[in-house]
């Protein structure tokens, strides 16, 4: 494990929390912040291990943080997943991972946490089983689901379910490891990542569901919203693009012609390309804003009137709990957010339109219905029922169960 960054409050004033968060995209890292940030206000020490983009993503935090070997799906040159460059780096994601066990172990030595909290990775929680330190799972994606189109071959359908089964059970043996299981979703009719959200048996004891993690629609108004990100004219169309770096560059090359063309039928703008390295100042050209970054994306949501997403988990979770109808535009292969997007669609709350199906035609009459016919109105119903769910604050109770005498 590598240092990159100074940290935040010092380690050792009261205990210690190891947080060991996936490092694919930005959602993992981007829900564990805001729990950090309220452990670390209690005086606790916190501690980050991960690896990609999501390292940059902590650094902007100005917490500890350790950078791990990177295990990561195949992408190709279009932004699509590739299962073939993902079974070809097989061996490389076993080094990977036994190098992540490896730097955990010495992370957790030198720490010595009271508690470690796993997003999503098995070598955090193996590591803590190691050495006897209590864990707690944070998690929504249980079941791998294998981007295969069924109709190419006779029996392909048969075959994947076997597979995403054997991978499932195997999988939750590890998950098992965990002290405790808190399900960043909500309970169905509103799962977002509803076919992900299959849970082995022998975990349901030890599992709950706490919501996604991201706040609600607080005091800001949404006039006071765009006041402060300088957008004027409505209504507001936000693009949050998420994912990896090939994955969010070449969505942007879609997105973008279409960001700029509805911005000629009324629309205002605001478009984050979620670089977590990139700048933070905005770049205006007529009534498009455009961001490397945005560095509040709570003041996106609350100045937004429709949401468009990639389909990332955590950031369809804010948006239903602001109560934004969306545009979902799944990454291009990518099982889980097209599911996800799948989903938004079956609840009332916006459109999936795929990457094959994206012209400005679909786009520009997808924002039209979803301004006039009842989404807007389905969307608050759902944040409504959703607002009694604090992920932050149950997450944070159940490791304080750990850390206090």
């Amino acid at each position: 494990g590598r240092v990159v960054v100074g940290f935040m409050r010092s380690p050792g004033v009261r205990p210690t929390v190891v947080i060991g968060a996936c490092g694919i995209g930005l959602g993992h890292v981007g829900r564990m912040l805001p729990v950090a940030r309220r452990l670390a206000g209690r005086g606790y020490g916190v501690v980050f291990t991960s690896y990609g983009d999501a390292v940059g993503f902590c650094l902007r935090e100005n917490f500890l943080t350790y950078r791990e070997s990177s295990i990561s799906y195949g992408v190709r040159e279009d932004g699509s997943v590739s299962l073939k460059q993902t079974f070809k780096g097989a061996p490389r994601l076993l080094k990977a991972f036994s190098d992540q066990v490896e730097a955990e172990l010495a992370v957790m030595k030198k720490h010595k946490p009271r508690v470690v909290v796993s997003d999503s990775r098995l070598s955090t929680l193996l590591a803590a089983r190691i050495l006897g330190i209590p864990s707690i799972l944070v998690m929504h994606e249980f079941k791998l689901m294998l981007p295969l189109d069924v109709n190419k071959l006779p029996g392909l359908s048969v075959l994947k379910q076997i597979v995403e089964r054997v991978v499932l059970e195997t999988f939750g043996i590890g998950w098992d490891l965990a002290n405790v299981v808190l399900i960043t979703d909500y309970p169905a009719p509103y799962t977002v990542s509803k076919y992900n959200v299959v849970i082995p048996e022998f975990l349901r004891h030890k599992a709950e569901f706490v919501g996604t993690v991201g706040s609600a629609r607080g005091a800001l108004s949404k006039w006071d919203a765009r006041r402060l990100l300088g957008l004027e004219g409505s209504p507001v169309v936000y693009f949050g693009l998420s994912g990896l770096p090939e994955e969010r560059r070449a969505l942007f090359d879609r997105l973008f012609p279409l960001a700029k063309g509805v911005s000629g039928l009324g629309y205002t703008v605001l478009l984050s390309k979620g670089e977590p390295n990139g700048s933070t100042r905005p770049v205006r050209s007529g009534r498009v804003t455009v961001y490397e970054w945005l560095p509040d994306r709570s003041l996106g949501y609350a100045a937004a009137d429709v949401f468009v997403s990639v389909g990332g988990q955590t950031s369809i979770g804010e948006a239903m709990k602001y109560g934004l109808p969306m545009i979902v535009v799944p990454t291009p292969n990518h099982t889980e957010h097209d599911v996800i997007a799948e989903s938004v669609s079956m609840m009332g709350l916006g459109y999936r339109i795929r990457v094959g199906e994206l012209t400005f035609e679909r786009f520009a009459g997808a924002l039209t219905s979803i301004m006039r016919d009842g989404y807007v109105e389905r969307a608050a119903q759902v944040a409504e029922k959703l607002k009694h769910y604090d992920a932050i604050s149950r997450i944070v109770d159940k490791v304080e169960e750990f850390l206090v005498d």
